[in-house]
């Protein structure tokens, strides 16, 4: 028993020994560093924490910058105000504040926190209140009859219960969710950091592919890359059943994969085995990895399935290194990334001219991109239509061809054909969920459907705020402007330009100006400024309105700019004229 103190507030209960936050006895995942910070909040509880002070604990031997705290605070946000309660306040430009006073119990001590006594438990505290005290010496004998019967009774519940752990210990395990986590680069050589991180992205989406098997997106299992979390609490964080580790060791031509199943609740290992082979035939080893896994985890792979991972075709070995990087790259998330996966993806092609992969990797990059959209989606639109006809089963191919459909050549039918037949190849991929959510809302106009897929694509990247900034966006533009407000306090902090115009919506004018004031101060995104400007001026301050409006006209001159969203503003400024030659100017630009 750990004898550190530990904390309460509200239904909560925080043990720092254990690294656990419980709710009336249930764990509620949260990742390490979150729980870090948090622990630090309830630790000063009804005190300001200053963001510095914050980032020395959490990380006190790296430098990390303030959208890393953020990213926790919204994590905790988000583990602790499913009631619609809010526990840590936002001081703006200083730090955070948990407004419920923590109070300091001890193991052992009965509180909100704790379990609840076993049904044997229960049986024998009953049997316990129902023997009388023995005020007469005549009532001794019904007394030590009501207590044999009352022992009795015990020992048949602790019976039961022993017999009933032993049948669960000894029934096969059910999995039916799982996440990869990322794959050890063995060879010790940063430069292969690539390969094996486009190894698990592969086992990723081949396991994906599999209809009765939840699996959890690459964005969100790359926080665990390099440390050594317990499974267990893997598992509760990512909510799955069982987690996959393994090595990557790549020498030469020669590859090698060790994986290992693991169920994630008991930390009991399952499964494990070594694939070795030429690189030519890695795509056939990936499959070999996912068909055992399937076999594992009790999943009967439908006929589709199984021919499907019987049939891995061959790769060049330096096209798919140079495709892996491109993996790596679109990974990255950082100014850059997106031309350098564009370059590998480039370089793959001219290796290996057939290599469908690399033409569905470069239409996801083209389509991820902030040029304007004549310059990219039709260069998005002849990768993606490469891939198809090179390998009709990749999923991202038929994502992004269903997307460019969507926003770019505006042909309904073929958006929803191809994002239909995405999510038939891959019903786990998040951003196929979020495409085919933004075609609901806007074509059929089935908002709950839409809004029900953008919660998927969180739920698979539950890691990732991006994923639940779409979701917001989605229910903004359904004029669900309170479920805007109540998803964006789980994750995103409190400076995003749709929160603000939501708030305006709702006629809540100080709320609204604050949170644009902060979205202005921490962008340079010309689009993203050109929403705040629309805050502005639907929460009645024109005059910010118009000169951060003059700010993106400028910057118009020198980058692209959607005309929808300066439309925006002079629509919300009364100014119909430019407000109707800002969105021809979207019309010919195919804005997205």
């Amino acid at each position: 028993m750990s004898t550190q103190q530990i904390y309460e507030f509200g239904d909560f209960r925080i043990d720092p020994g254990e690294r656990l936050l419980l709710r009336a006895g249930t764990a509620v995942p949260l990742a390490p560093k979150a729980f870090e910070t948090l622990l630090a909040l309830v630790e000063h509880s009804g005190h300001l924490v200053k963001k510095d002070e914050l980032m020395k604990r959490v990380w006190p031997d790296a430098f990390v910058e303030e959208v890393n705290l953020a990213q926790n605070v919204s994590a905790i946000r988000r583990a602790l105000d499913t009631n619609g309660e809010h526990y840590i306040e936002t001081v703006p430009k200083l730090g955070y504040r948990l407004i419920v006073k923590a109070r300091v119990v001890w193991p052992g001590e009965e509180s909100v926190g704790s379990p609840r006594p076993s049904p044997a438990q229960d049986l024998q505290k009953i049997a316990a209140e129902s023997v009388p005290a023995p005020a007469k010496k005549r009532n001794g004998r019904r007394a030590g009859v009501i207590g044999l019967a009352a022992v009795f009774l015990v020992m048949i519940a602790g019976l039961t219960l022993w017999m009933r752990s032993r049948a669960a210990t000894a029934a096969p395990m059910r999995i039916s969710s799982l996440a990869v986590l990322p794959l050890e680069n063995l060879s010790k050589d940063p430069e292969q950091e690539y390969f094996a991180d486009g190894i698990t992205d592969e086992l990723i989406t081949d396991l994906a592919k599999i209809h009765a098997l939840k699996v959890i997106s690459r964005n969100s299992v790359m926080q665990y890359k390099g440390k050594h979390e317990p499974v267990p609490q893997i598992g509760r964080e990512l909510n799955v059943d069982a987690v996959v580790e393994g090595t990557v060791t790549h020498a030469g031509d020669r590859v090698r994969i060790t994986a290992q199943l693991i169920a994630a609740q008991q930390d009991r290992h399952l499964w494990a085995e070594t694939y070795e082979g030429d690189l030519r035939n890695v795509l056939a080893l990936q499959d070999e990895v996912t068909t055992a896994i399937a076999r594992q985890v009790r999943i009967q792979l439908t006929p589709q399935e199984q021919t499907e991972f019987a049939h891995a075709r061959s790769v060049d070995p330096e096209a798919h290194q140079a495709y892996l990087r491109g993996l790596y790259e679109v990974g990255n998330h950082v100014a850059g990334s997106n031309a350098k996966a564009i370059e590998h993806f480039h370089r793959a092609i001219a290796i290996d001219p057939n290599d469908a992969l690399a033409y569905a990797g470069l239409a996801v990059a083209y389509t991820s991109s902030v040029d304007a959209p004549k310059a990219v989606m039709p260069k998005a639109e002849a990768a993606a239509l490469k891939a198809i006809e090179l390998d009709d089963t990749l999923a991202e191919a038929h994502s992004s061809l269903g997307f460019i459909k969507l926003v770019f050549d505006w042909d309904w039918p073929g958006a929803e054909q191809e994002l239909r037949r995405a999510l038939q190849l891959n019903p786990n991929s998040p951003l196929a969920h979020m495409h085919y959510g933004r075609y609901l809302l806007l074509v059929p106009h089935q908002v709950d459907e839409a809004i029900q897929n953008c919660q998927r694509a969180y739920d698979l990247d539950p890691a990732v705020p991006a994923e639940l900034d779409d979701l917001v966006g989605i229910l903004f533009f359904a004029r669900k402007y309170t479920a805007a407000i109540n998803e964006a306090a789980k994750e995103l902090e409190d400076n995003s330009p749709l929160l603000a115009t939501a708030y305006a919506e709702l006629g809540r004018r100080d709320e609204a100006l604050a949170i644009a004031g902060r979205a202005e101060a921490s962008t340079k995104i010309p689009t993203l400024l050109a929403q705040t400007a629309s805050a502005y001026a639907l929460a009645g301050d024109k005059k910010r309105a118009y000169a951060l409006l003059e700010k993106v006209l400028v910057l118009a001159d020198q980058h692209y700019v959607c005309g929808m969203n300066v439309a925006a503003v002079y629509s919300t400024l009364g100014d119909k004229d430019r407000a109707m030659a800002w969105l021809e100017k979207a019309y010919r630009d195919r804005s997205v």
